[in-house]
């Protein structure tokens, strides 16, 4: 039976029912409810004013709403459900498919068991969601949780406004997010995952490639298991880690875990501020700290490790070369196992050691302890401050010493030891030449096999030894100094005594010779003598005494010293060096000394007077007394006959006397005077 209820309603078919006014209902069991509504197909309701519900158990209650298909619901305004067991709840909702909804005003549900909840949202595909307004879920089990978010794919969730997630498994949970791939997370705002398990975690954040993680704000990382976590940062390659603020690292393992750090290569690490590591193995441990190569430490502030195995620990040092160490700040090794400890210090070449503060070592095994001290070669030390070793096996042991050449040793303070197997070891000696010694202080040991053994004393020669005695000097081969403060000549034995040929003692003023004096020019025996009226007598004069002085000899003087001689050979008692009474004499004129042996100044002595030497002052004269001597004559000396002086002191022919040798001249002639 059907029934028209309401004003120009029409009921058609099998029990059905037009209620609502203009409303038509036909089929079979179908309710009209609302005005100008329409039912129609099999237990249908059109309750809304306006509403169609067609197909089967369908229901169309909102107004201007229209359902269609088996079993759905078209409830809000405007709304159209149509498939199977679809609802459009809301306000010009559309659901259509297999078990949709659209509850979201403005909302599209398409597919199976999709849902668009959000206003104007779009859910397509197979069990997808958009949650949020203006959302758009497809694929399959895809959400699109937050407003104007795109979720497409497979078990993809956009839940951040305006965030897009595609692929399968993806998140893009932050706001304006992207996550792509396989099981990716766009979890920062801004971000952007892609690729294969990764996940964009910070701010602005990227990760793409597999098992990546960038959770830094603006952070990217790409490649297989790497990880950026500080913000700006930037990790690429495999297992990398940048977890410092703008910090880079890239290739295998490489972990840049300080602010601005920079690590590449295999397994490098640059854990401080500023800090860079590159190649294999390498750590820059410390601020602005950079280590490359392989194996490379730079663990100081600001240091510099490359190479193999080199370590910078020193802050600002520089390690460079096969397992060197740059220990003190501001130090540079170089080469092979080289070790710079001190600060400034420098080693450079194998297996070198530089300790001491601004010290330098290089070459082969050296090693140069002292602050400021070289040591360059091979094997060589330089021990004491601001010294120097330098050649093979040398050792400079003490402050400012300096050693060179072969197995040498300056341990004396300011010491120079040169040559093969020499010892410097008094404080300002210098030893040269083959294994000598120079120990006394001041001393000076050269040649081969000498020895200056005493205050600034001198061993010169081969096998000569000064003998502890203070200022001695030797010379020559095989002896040994008598006098301290003097002048030696050895001519020993290799084998059998120590002997001296020359000795000038200088304390005591007497020479000493184990030989002839040789005079190629001049032949007299002469002393000194003061004239008696203070006037100078020339050259060529026969003299006589009168007491201790000279005068012009005459025919009557029954004795004669000797003649004024210009090149005298031999001079006595001239007194050149010093002043004849400077020191204390007993009244044999030996000299008088003090409880230390030394020579007693007179007190009469005046340091203001210049001396001058009597040779260089007109009332001295020299004195011929034995040799060859050339006399003035008048001109009757011949030669083979004999001489006597004359009233003017010159020489006259006569009987005996003085031989005449020879006429040089003719007022001059050459006798032999004894």
């Amino acid at each position: 039976m059907t029934q028209a209820n309401a004003e120009f309603a029409h009921s058609e078919g099998n029990s059905t029912m037009a209620n609502g006014v203009n409303s038509h209902a036909e089929g079979n069991v179908t309710v009209t409810l609302g005005a100008n509504s329409h039912a129609e197909g099999d237990g249908t309701l059109a309750s809304g004013p306006n509403s169609h519900a067609e197909g089967s158990g369908t229901v169309a209650s909102g107004a201007n709403a229209h359902a269609e298909g088996a079993g759905t619901d078209a409830t809000g305004d405007n709304s159209h459900a149509e498939g199977s067991n679809t609802t459009a709840s809301a306000t010009n909702a559309h659901a259509e498919g297999d078990s949709t909804t659209a509850s979201g005003t403005g909302s599209h549900a398409e597919g199976a068991g999709t849902r668009a909840i959000g206003n104007n949202s779009h859910a397509e595909g197979a069990g997808t969601t958009a949650q949020g307004d203006n959302s758009h879920a497809e694929g399959g089990g895809a959400t699109a949780n937050g407003a104007n978010s795109h979720a497409e794919g497979t078990g993809t969730t956009a839940n951040g406004a305006n965030s897009h997630a595609e692929g399968g498994g993806t998140t893009a949970a932050g706001t304006n997010s992207h996550a792509e791939g396989v099981n990716t997370a766009a979890n920062g705002n801004n971000s952007h995952a892609e690729g294969d398990t990764t996940t964009a975690g910070g701010t602005s954040a990227h990760a793409e490639g597999s098992g990546t993680s960038a959770g830094g704000s603006s952070a990217h990382a790409e490649g297989s298991g790497t990880n950026a976590s500080g913000s700006n940062a930037h990790a690429e390659g495999a297992g990398t880690q940048a977890t410092g603020n703008n910090s880079h690292a890239e290739g295998g393992g490489a972990q840049a875990t300080g602010p601005q750090a920079h690590a590449e290569g295999f397994n490098t690490l640059a854990s401080l501020d500023n800090s860079h590591a590159e190649g294999a193995f390498t750590q820059a441990t410390n601020i602005s700290a950079h280590a490359e190569g392989e194996g490379t430490i730079a663990s100081g502030e600001r240091t510099h490790a490359e190479g193999l195995g080199a370590r910078a620990i020193g802050n600002i040092s520089h390690a460079e070369g096969l397992n060197t160490q740059s220990v003190g700040m501001i130090s540079h090794a170089e080469g092979e196992g080289t070790i710079a400890n001190g600060i400034r210090a420098h080693a450079e070449g194998l297996g070198t050691q530089a300790n001491g503060a601004q010290s330098h070592a290089e070459g082969n095994s050296t090693v140069a302890g002292g602050d400021a001290a070289h040591a360059e070669g091979l094997l060589t030390q330089a021990t004491g401050g601001s010294s120097h070793a330098e050649g093979e096996s040398t050792i400079a042991l003490a402050a400012r010493a300096h050693a060179e050449g072969l197995s040498t040793q300056a341990n004396g303070i300011n010491s120079h030891a040169e040559g093969a197997n020499t010892i410097a070891s008094g404080i300002n000696a210098h030893s040269q030449g083959d294994t000598t010694t120079a120990s006394g202080n001041n001393s000076h040991a050269a040649g081969s096999n000498t020895v200056a053994d005493a205050l600034n004393s001198f061993a010169g020669g081969s096998n000569t030894n000064t003998g502890g005695l203070t200022g001695a000097y030797i010379m020559g081969e095989n002896g040994t100094a008598r006098f301290a403060n003097s002048f030696h000549v050895a001519n020993g034995l290799a084998i059998g005594p120590t002997l001296n040929s020359v000795i000038l003692d200088g304390p005591g003023g007497n020479l000493y010779l184990d030989g002839a004096v040789l005079s190629p020019a001049a032949a007299d025996y002469a002393e000194m003598f003061e004239t008696a009226d203070g006037q100078p007598i020339d050259a060529g004069y026969f003299v006589t005494l009168s007491g201790e002085r000279i005068t012009r000899a005459a025919a009557a003087d029954s004795y004669i010293l000797g003649v004024t001689s210009a090149t005298p050979a031999f001079v006595a008692d001239s007194s050149d060096l010093r002043w004849q009474g400077l020191f204390l004499k007993d009244e044999y004129g030996r000299l008088l000394k003090d409880e230390q042996g030394e020579r007693i100044l007179n007190p009469d002595y005046d340091p203001d007077q210049v001396y001058v030497p009597r040779r260089e002052r007109q009332e001295w004269v020299a004195v011929g007394m034995l040799g060859k001597l050339i006399v003035r004559d008048d001109g009757t000396c011949v030669v083979n006959g004999y001489c006597k002086p004359n009233d003017a002191g010159i020489a006259t022919a006569s009987a005996s006397g003085y031989r005449v040798m020879k006429r040089i001249s003719d007022g001059l002639v050459r006798i032999l005077f004894k």
